[in-house]
């Protein structure tokens, strides 16, 4: 079975999301949660990440951290472990409590910091639990609206930055962002991986590019920042041209013929022919340079 990607850029915000095995409960009562938050306060401190929300749901959890020198899947393999072990002795129970693969969406800071601090302690609202996030004790919106103090692992003081340089306007702000959409269904994570601009998303490709080949990795997050067919055949207008652009979006983007051949009006074998022709054309020019061609 094919692993997740994970990628490692230092000061880059994660958005993760880890999930009950087979969407069973992982906080059963309040002293779930309370240590849930113990082993997230100890976690982050030993491995240097700094978190800017939170939600424990019923089923999952939402975090928002940005990792220092270590990867932040180094904090998560410890956090789980640790919570799922005490979790199962506490309520005498055997057998995986998380699902193995944990998601984490690689956030612009820029574009998307504040949307995803929004939609973040929106959870319990968007899943009917409560009306508001003020009545939701497991997340970090009461901290970060100035209802009570922030845990010591919270970086509030850096998410009150976003919004005002005064701490106490900036309160006012964040309560006033939260509530300007109640559902904020826009806010929601894009992308197998990546939520941000084109430029960002740009950034990161150029991280997952090396992963291209590893057929070990989930093949929609290797490809999770490849330009669109539409980018790629933009200004082919020749034949020479058209046939290029097809190899490239096969065999260095991992457009399926199929795709290919439903942007180009083609069937996937004479796309395939087409392709072969691009390869056949640069390998004759390269061997006439002395080179060599990666297929």
């Amino acid at each position: 079975m094919a692993r997740p990607l994970r990628i490692h850029i230092p000061g880059a915000l994660y958005h993760v999301i880890s999930r009950g095995n087979a969407r069973q409960k992982i906080f059963l009562d309040d002293g779930d949660d309370a240590h849930f938050l113990s082993r997230l306060a100890a976690t982050t401190s030993r491995f240097a990440v700094r978190c800017y929300a939170y939600c424990l749901m019923i089923n999952h959890y939402h975090l928002l951290l940005e990792p220092g020198r270590l990867p932040v899947w180094r904090l998560m393999q410890q956090l789980n472990s640790s919570y799922s072990q005490r979790f199962n002795r506490r309520h005498q129970r055997v057998g995986h409590l998380l699902q193995g693969r944990y998601k984490a969406f690689i956030i612009d800071r820029e574009h998307y910091f504040r949307r995803v601090l929004r939609y973040i302690v929106l959870n319990p609202v968007r899943a009917r639990l409560v009306t508001h996030p003020a009545e939701w004790r497991w997340s970090s919106y009461r901290a970060t609206a100035g209802l009570e103090p922030p845990p010591t692992f919270l970086a509030a003081d850096a998410v009150w930055t976003a919004f005002d340089a005064d701490s106490t306007l900036a309160r006012q702000a964040y309560v006033a962002f939260v509530a300007s959409h109640p559902r904020a269904p826009l806010d929601a994570p894009t992308g197998p991986i990546v939520c941000g601009s084109d430029r960002f998303v740009a950034r990161v490709g150029l991280e997952i590019e090396p992963h291209h080949a590893d057929r070990e990795i989930v093949y929609a997050e290797r490809f999770a920042c490849r330009p669109s067919l539409g980018e790629l055949f933009a200004g082919s207008v020749d034949t020479q041209a058209l046939d290029a652009a097809m190899w490239r979006a096969f065999a260095r983007h991992g457009y399926t013929l199929r795709e290919i051949g439903g942007v180009v009006g083609r069937p996937p074998a004479t796309v395939w022919r087409r392709i072969r022709r691009a390869i056949d054309r640069q390998v004759g020019v390269n061997c006439h340079r002395n080179e060599k061609i990666e297929i």
